[in-house]
């Protein structure tokens, strides 16, 4: 293989990454909220790229760190080179980049098997499956007493609720403000739980076909097994109840216990459809 040059990625290189993430078998996608286009020109992305005599052959992009961690949301490499030489090279260039910003853990969910198979390549390890759990039942638990107030989320209690849920969880799993942005955009539900106008837990939601996916359930840690996050479950559920939708899904991590139970409690069961996490530490 002719050698590679590694560079970093620049708003004019937009169109030949179109090009490559078009035309190339090996594309790993995880951008959640965006496409392509949108979540690179955001501009917090860490991009390098992989050229071969002035070719684009391959890309590795991470999100803005947040708290030490990042995650692999976007590769591709052209079916005409080695995927794990290119891997390989671009990792490397990338890891002091990463280790200037104090990035600590890397995050690679495995959404396309293709990456999964150099992983390990890359200095990566399995840390556990992301499964994904379905409930296409009518019957809803009946609500706990002293239920708490559950409201329509505005926009100006996206600042809490991104402190809410860097609280509740733990790196590498935490969404920035931006994030929370750009999913109380697309969402078809965003509420949350409060008592004297604190909220104590939040809940993001969207549509898919004939369904919904619960795409965010955070309770802060001080309101934790209170039923909290039963309450904006239950009250989710009678909201889509009412619009005539019965089918839902969520993905949570197979060590999450709790959240396990909760959901099994209303009636969601895994429909194997599982992700593998593997993680790198830095």
């Amino acid at each position: 293989m002719s050698a590679l040059t590694i560079t970093p990625y620049q708003r004019r290189h937009l169109q030949p990454i179109r090009d490559l993430l078009f035309h190339s078998s090996y594309v790993h996608s995880h951008l959640d909220w965006l496409d392509s286009d949108q979540w690179l020109e955001t501009g917090d992305t860490i991009t390098h790229l992989a050229w071969q005599r002035g070719r684009l052959v391959g890309m590795i992009a991470l999100s803005s760190p947040l708290n030490g961690s990042t995650w692999i949301r976007l590769a591709a490499v052209s079916d005409h080179v080695d995927p794990e030489s290119v891997l390989c090279l671009l990792w490397a260039d990338l890891v002091p980049r990463l280790r200037q910003l104090d990035v600590h853990t890397v995050g690679l969910l495995i959404v396309n098997d293709w990456i999964g198979r150099y992983a390990s390549a890359l200095g990566f390890h399995y840390g556990e499956e992301i499964v994904t759990l379905a409930r296409a039942g009518y019957d809803i638990p009946n609500p706990l007493p002293n239920r708490p107030k559950i409201r329509v989320a505005e926009l100006r209690d996206l600042s809490q609720l991104a402190t809410l849920d860097q609280a509740a969880f733990g790196p590498p799993w935490q969404m920035s403000l931006y994030d929370l942005r750009q999913a109380y955009r697309i969402a078809s539900s965003c509420t949350v739980a409060t008592k004297d106008d604190l909220i104590l837990g939040f809940q993001i939601s969207t549509f898919f076909f004939d369904g919904a996916h619960l795409a965010r359930l955070a309770v802060h840690p001080s309101q934790q097994g209170q039923g909290i996050g039963g309450a904006l479950l239950g009250d989710l559920l009678e909201r889509y109840t009412r619009r005539g939708i019965h089918l839902m899904t969520v993905n949570t991590q197979d060590s999450n216990h709790q959240s396990r139970r909760l959901y099994q409690r209303f009636g969601f069961e895994p429909n194997g459809y599982n992700l593998p996490y593997w993680f790198a530490e830095l």
